[in-house]
């Protein structure tokens, strides 16, 4: 097994010293060739969450390097526990504090954006209904479709930007399951602006339904102390 990284710095393989453009392009060159959603398809359960966990670890690192403010505490943090392993500055919070934070600022937002752009769907496939083969309404269709596209891609980022709290670890993971079934949504709507069998349309439906439901217990979960 490879040796635990110590610091941001060496995570990113750059030295300490260096200006905002090199932890920049280091910090993209991994994202490029580390991001979980590269090669899911190929990928155990073990390999996926590997990948979220050191990607997670890649955003921190990033956010705070790339910050003059919170890279000169870290730098602060760093020189005052010379050879510790530091992964977080939100370490000095407890569980509790980090909980709220992560809550308030990643997993309600992220879960309410998912949750709003899917059920919209029943509307605008009844809108759609009218006539499937009008390029005005499949035109707003496709608008759509984009949209929950972009909800997803930014919901699942957000939980990859910094690591679960131990006591929401059930309920992110549900939540993941909620993005992956929404997902497969997305894939039969793409399907159905491709060919118009409206049968990707009622899976897509079916699939949303089953994410709605993994939602709710996600949300139930978080509540679980």
């Amino acid at each position: 097994m490879a040796e635990k990284l110590t610091n941001f710095y060496q995570m990113l393989g750059v030295a300490p010293e260096v200006g905002f453009i090199e932890i920049k392009r280091a910090y993209r060159r991994l994202a490029k060739t580390n991001h979980p959603d590269l090669k899911h398809t190929f990928q155990s359960e073990t390999e996926q969450a590997q990948a979220t966990e050191f990607m997670m670890r890649l955003n921190e690192a990033y956010e705070i390097l790339a910050d003059q403010v919170k890279r000169a505490e870290y730098d602060s943090l760093l020189s005052a526990r010379p050879g510790r392993i530091i992964q977080s500055p939100l370490e000095v919070l407890n569980e509790g504090e980090t909980r709220e934070l992560f809550l308030r600022q990643i997993f309600i937002p992220s879960r309410t954006s998912i949750v709003k752009i899917l059920n919209r769907y029943k509307k605008e496939l009844t809108d759609l209904s009218l006539d499937i083969y009008d390029d005005e309404l499949v035109e707003t269709f496709t608008i759509y479709v984009d949209e929950v596209e972009r909800t997803l891609l930014r919901s699942s980022n957000s939980f990859s930007s910094r690591p679960t709290p131990r006591s929401l670890n059930a309920a992110v993971q549900m939540m993941r399951y909620a993005i992956a079934q929404a997902a497969d949504g997305l894939d039969e709507l793409k399907r159905f602006c491709q060919n118009y069998d409206y049968d990707h349309l009622h899976m897509a439906q079916n699939l949303f339904r089953e994410s709605n439901d993994l939602s709710r217990q996600s949300l139930q979960l978080s509540k679980c102390y």
